[in-house]
């Protein structure tokens, strides 16, 4: 018998999970994914230690997001009057500010292709934890015995975000060398836009003498690019986020929906 067409197209233009999302998902349409028992006190849903790294989350987010603004708006404009990098830390959000900082990168003639790639990859996974702090301080209490909470995002559309305290500690940990990264990163950019330049005092002279550009490109943005990479292999050697723990289950539906039986389930039989 040939797959029913019908309900795979359907699951696709819902966008409704596979089993396979990691800490963020689509809201479930199946009945039977329903908690069993609702908790609407916090206190009561969840443990301290659970309720601790919710807030270490928010705080910790709130000092990347801190130093974020201060490059897009302070580096970025050294050489500008002090009353227009206020506005621009004023008038852009944290998000356009990273924006600006990506077209900085792609038009920088001083830093070469593996500080970019560090860059860039050290901007996408705020991009990622930022979707997650912001699922997590904004949920509701929903399946609170498997940690699973929901929230709308900003498309107006049902998710869910995983609240259990392995979650939340894995995603603590990346948000602290997130930060790590970025306060090193900070320094490529100063040098990019001329903001701060290293330099050696002259025993000659005894004044103080910025390194010229060939310095710069050779010695320190290497160097210093390598201890970015050290510090993102540090992130990248975390454990993974998890999975949501009922994603055997989720794909056991999808299957039944597919194909009327579970091709798992079969196999093992």
């Amino acid at each position: 018998m040939g797959r029913p067409i019908g309900k795979s197209k359907k699951r696709r233009e819902k966008r409704l999970p596979d089993g396979h999302e990691v800490m963020k998902r689509r809201a479930p349409s199946d009945l039977s994914l329903r908690p069993a028992n609702f908790e609407s006190d916090p206190k009561k849903a969840y443990t301290a230690e659970q309720l601790a790294e919710i807030g270490a989350i928010t705080l910790k987010w709130n000092q990347i997001e801190a130093h974020i603004d201060f490059i897009g708006s302070f580096i970025l404009f050294a050489k500008s009057p002090f009353w227009l990098q206020l506005s621009v830390d004023k008038v852009l959000s944290t998000k356009a500010k990273l924006s600006l900082l990506r077209e900085c990168m792609k038009n920088a003639t001083l830093l070469d292709d593996s500080s970019k790639q560090c860059i860039a990859d050290c901007f996408f996974q705020v991009d990622q934890v930022r979707a997650y702090r912001n699922a997590i301080i904004h949920h509701h209490i929903y399946d609170h015995e498997k940690g699973i909470g929901s929230y709308i995002d900003e498309s107006r559309s049902p998710y869910q975000i995983l609240v259990s305290l392995d979650a939340l500690q894995l995603l603590y940990a990346m948000l602290c060398t997130l930060l790590d990264e970025l306060r090193e990163i900070d320094l490529l950019f100063r040098i990019e836009t001329d903001a701060q330049r290293p330099g050696r005092l002259d025993p000659s002279t005894g004044q103080f003498r910025s390194l010229d550009v060939d310095e710069l490109r050779k010695s320190v943005i290497p160097q210093h690019t390598k201890r970015i990479m050290a510090l993102q292999k540090s992130r990248k050697d975390l454990q993974k986020l998890p999975k949501f723990p009922d994603a055997d289950l989720i794909r056991s539906i999808n299957a039944l929906e597919e194909f009327g039986h579970d091709p798992a389930a079969a196999d093992s039989t």
